[in-house]
């Protein structure tokens, strides 16, 4: 899971760092606003902590599925069909990001 907030003038997705796996963590850690800064614009504004959402990081996704195509392969000619069970690993991470996703974006902090 990654956070990222959009930029309200070139509508470009950017990063921010402090990854937290829920919003009433981040509250704790950087208030209800921050100052980020736009990497496209070189602007620097303040956005509401409802404004940064969670997306699935699909890199680490990616890694993990190649790391077990290669660790399937190499139990399958040393094991026989059990190797093939390490392909579930990548869809389970797969899952288990969405539903953190999924947690961090239905949680909203209050106004004030």
């Amino acid at each position: 899971m990654k956070l990222e907030f959009t930029c309200s003038q070139c509508k470009i997705q950017n990063k921010f760092v402090p990854v937290v796996s829920t919003r009433g963590q981040l509250q704790m850690q950087v208030g209800d606003e921050v100052e980020v800064e736009y990497k496209y614009c070189n602007r620097k504004d303040k956005k509401h902590i409802n404004r940064i959402d969670a997306v699935v990081d699909n890199k680490k996704i990616l890694i993990v599925f190649i790391i077990s195509i290669v660790i399937s392969v190499v139990l399958f000619f040393m094991f026989g069909l059990i190797g093939s069970l390490v392909i579930s690993l990548p869809i389970l991470m797969w899952i288990q990001e969405g539903k953190s996703t999924s947690d961090f974006n239905s949680y909203k902090i209050r106004r004030k």
